[in-house]
């Protein structure tokens, strides 16, 4: 029987197929640069079909970035509220970009242990976030079935360790993923956790001595999972797993808020007194999808005042042309990118130059490895903890299997040899061993 293995990523996705004999990736988005990797995007136009994938990066791109933001008051409907002793309804409003061709989502993925996240309003259609996900769920099955040829009954899919270090959280998290594939229409799926996968896949592929301990440490975009193993033969025995909610989305925000938010008011004081712009200001500079909070009539105010009375005028100017003239996501992807060029050389440039914005900013690895040092400690941490459950020394880990595009930074990896002094680093396929492992491991429990 044909077994089909997803590894839904916060950024990235991928799909595998094993009939018992021979292992292959499937292309899944004919725009990308690899067509068997999808970015986890999902963009819904005011008029037209939804896309996914590249597809939908670039028509966000194409129809957003630059054009005017203006937000107005409209009508949502009406609200009762019930208190102890009162019941109180009310009409609800909404601030509305009434300019806005299209609503690009993005690391869905993230929001999963996001309670507070219940759904949205797109262009008067109301989505749950369970169907938001199901919809980019949809449009994987698809790819995968006009690849195969077949249609797509039975899927294994993975999962984070864990969505959330809370608990409730981390458990409703995992709820609202199984109604997603549930609503995605697919008789069976069975749920794996990613770097279990990634542990099978290697030991498919790899000699490994019997009884060799290995430690996989899979480092996507949205969370950071481990699993330590011991080999068997061709297969692997699972001793302990573990994870925490850090990935590359985290530190993007990290040179953001160190490097890259001065050139967007932050250490601006209002002159004379010398008081700072308010906190929450820039607080939502931490993320693309926060900056378009700043659009807002009342912070709008808040940031042109603040050019005409801090001593940071043009740096204020700057903030209000990344926000009326939507360019968040062109920040962050500029932000992005000199992080990758980090992994390779020891500088990078954070540039972002449209119409009356300009914004350099230089930063070395030296600078990031600082600016994510409580990030490493915690990535110690989790792989020590797991280290530790499994009944092992660090000293006894004799591999360490890397996977997801987070974990070619150098710092983790150093972190890593210094954590699990005699373990030897080899890097899994980056964006496709978990979607492999998941679909070898479908063939097994069949």
């Amino acid at each position: 029987m044909l077994s089909i293995g997803i590894d839904f990523g916060t950024s990235n996705s991928s799909v595998a197929a094993f009939d018992g004999t021979a292992l292959r990736l499937l292309p899944l988005d004919a725009h990308a640069r690899d067509p068997r990797v999808m970015r986890s995007l999902l963009y819904i136009p005011r008029d037209g079909d939804i896309v996914a994938g590249q597809r939908a990066l670039d028509l966000y791109t194409e129809q957003n970035t630059g054009r005017e933001v203006r937000l107005e008051r409209r009508y949502i409907r009406e609200v009762t509220m019930t208190f102890s002793d009162m019941t109180v309804t009310k009409d609800a409003y909404a601030m509305i970009d009434v300019n806005e061709p299209g609503r690009l989502f993005q690391s869905l993925k993230r929001f999963l242990p996001v309670t507070s996240f219940r759904k949205t309003n797109v262009f008067g259609q109301e989505y749950r976030l369970e169907e938001l996900v199901a919809t980019l769920a949809h449009q994987m099955v698809r790819a995968a079935e006009a690849a195969l040829g077949l249609p797509v009954r039975s899927l294994t899919v993975g999962r984070p360790v864990r969505f959330s270090e809370d608990a409730g959280k981390d458990e409703a998290a995992r709820r609202r993923l199984e109604e997603a594939w549930s609503l995605a229409g697919i008789d069976r799926v069975r749920f794996l956790e990613e770097p279990v996968a990634a542990a099978h896949h290697y030991a498919s592929e790899a000699a490994l001595p019997p009884g060799a301990r290995f430690l996989v440490f899979d480092f996507g975009g949205g969370t950071l999972d481990i699993t330590v193993a011991r080999a068997t033969g061709r297969a692997a025995e699972v001793l302990a797993t573990g994870g925490v909610p850090l990935g590359g989305d985290l530190l993007d925000s990290r040179i953001m808020e160190t490097r890259v938010a001065r050139h967007f008011g932050k250490g601006a004081r209002y002159q004379p007194d010398g008081l700072p712009l308010p906190g929450h200001l820039l607080s939502r500079l931490r993320s693309w999808q926060t900056i378009v909070e700043l659009n807002r009539p009342d912070l709008l105010e808040l940031i042109r005042d603040a050019a005409r009375r801090t001593d940071r005028p043009r740096e204020l100017a700057n903030l209000e042309t990344l926000v009326t003239r939507n360019y968040g996501l062109a920040l962050f992807r500029a932000i992005e990118e000199a992080k990758i060029a980090l992994s390779s050389d020891e500088a990078a440039e954070v540039r972002l130059q449209r119409d009356r914005l300009d914004a350099v900013e230089p930063i070395t690895r030296e600078e990031f490895e600082a600016a994510i040092s409580l990030q490493l400690r915690a990535a110690r941490g989790c792989v020590l903890g797991a280290v530790e459950r499994a009944g092992c020394a660090p000293e006894e880990i004799a591999l360490v299997i890397t996977t997801g595009g987070s974990s070619l930074i150098p710092a983790f990896r150093r972190m890593l040899q210094e954590a699990l002094p005699r373990a030897t680093l080899t890097a899994a396929d980056t964006f496709t061993s978990v979607a492999a492992g998941l679909a070898l491991a479908g063939g097994t429990s069949e």
